[in-house]
């Protein structure tokens, strides 16, 4: 078998995976396969609601701990918005969900970089490379990046997962993405006492695992896929000799 086909055959199998992936989570989403996932998480942030800002701590942290799922930590703070609460007292539960938020996040850094920590073979790929050489080079531009991406609605998962994957550290995530998250919360915080009719329209209750677990998967098959061309290319010179 030629190189070039044995490349080819190693980019189908990955497509393949890939679309099989997509596919699967369509087909979840579209026969509301997550139903009860979405009644249990409504049931726990109902009950967050109701305990104030110890409440919203709680809902921030387990809302962002978990790893490839968005799930809608900050729809108390919208009930709580259109029940006419005032303004400082809405600040309070946001700055105290974006504390829960951050500590959350810290955590899902800790959880992606202890299971990327098994993947052998991960910095032969060219996009672990590059992903190392630009945060040691620009580390104030990376730690920049990383609180923006934090303050977006973004899914995070899509810069933690990156950056877990080359060992970018907790120390020097931390206080970035902590920050990044307690400045989101109080905008959101802010934004559903501004515009509650608004918020009620764009806030989804539902457990969505869609756009970051597709962009995740996508990112995880292009490294893999690299890392077992590199080994490939390796054997194939072992042989030759």
């Amino acid at each position: 078998m030629t190189a070039t086909r044995t490349v080819w055959l190693l980019r189908a199998r990955y497509a393949a995976i890939g679309v099989a992936i997509t596919v699967a989570l369509v087909a979840l989403q579209e026969t509301d396969a997550f139903a009860v996932v979405n009644g249990a998480v409504d049931h726990f942030f109902d009950l967050a609601a109701q305990f104030g800002a110890p409440g919203m701590f709680v809902a921030g942290l387990v809302g962002n701990a978990s790893i490839l799922v968005q799930v809608p930590y900050t729809l108390p703070l919208l009930s709580v918005a259109l029940d006419g609460a005032t303004l400082p007292h809405l600040l309070v539960l946001g700055l105290a969900c974006g504390v829960g938020a951050g500590v959350g996040e810290i955590i899902s850094y800790l959880i992606a970089d202890a299971v990327l920590a098994r993947t052998p073979g991960l910095p032969e790929s060219r996009v672990y490379r590059w992903i190392e050489r630009n945060t040691e080079r620009h580390p104030v531009l990376t730690k920049v990046a990383i609180f923006v991406w934090a303050v977006t609605p973004l899914p995070d998962d899509t810069v933690i997962v990156p950056l877990a994957m080359v060992d970018y550290g907790v120390r020097r995530i931390a206080l970035p993405l902590f920050l990044g998250k307690v400045v989101h919360n109080l905008v959101i915080a802010f934004a559903f006492y501004e515009f509650s009719s608004w918020s009620t329209a764009q806030a989804s209750p539902q457990v969505k695992t869609d756009f970051a677990l597709v962009i995740i998967v996508a990112f995880v098959l292009v490294v893999l896929y690299q890392v077992e061309r590199a080994r490939g290319g390796r054997g194939d010179a072992a042989r030759a000799e």
